[in-house]
């Protein structure tokens, strides 16, 4: 069980990434209400989030068949009431940037555990899916 979640397009944030988290996190994010994630799980900024690819499509509505199934590491960056969950710079690297999606991007993703920054490993909703 897990939690999904989905961007409408994810682009990358125009201010920059957070400072605290700057080194870990690409610019590319997904935003999650509070009450869905860190609020529940106690979780803090620069824990990182773990999970799954379901779908990944480009602006012209491109599948890329080949990201399905690729796990995908997130660093929480919590702003009110909204978890901002920026792809890790490594897997942006590794996977998207690879694939040129450099701009916007559809993408939506199953969210299993979270690591907290004491390296404690969190299980996200075990006993049913939850749609952020």
């Amino acid at each position: 069980m897990a939690l999904i979640a989905e961007s409408k397009y994810t682009s990358p944030w125009s201010t920059g990434v957070p400072y605290s988290i700057k080194d870990k996190a690409s610019n590319f994010k997904l935003e999650i209400p509070s009450v869905k994630l860190s609020i529940p799980y106690s979780l803090k900024d620069g824990d990182l989030v773990k999970g799954k690819i379901l779908k990944v499509e480009d602006t012209d509505k491109k599948d890329y068949l080949a990201l399905q199934g690729k796990e995908i590491d997130f660093v929480l960056y919590s702003l009110l009431s909204v978890d901002y969950l920026f792809i890790s710079r490594e897997y942006w690297e590794r996977i998207f940037r690879e694939y040129g999606l450099v701009l916007a991007f559809y993408v939506s993703v199953r969210l299993e555990n979270a690591i907290r920054k004491d390296g404690n490993k969190v299980s996200l909703y075990t006993m049913a899916d939850l749609k952020a």
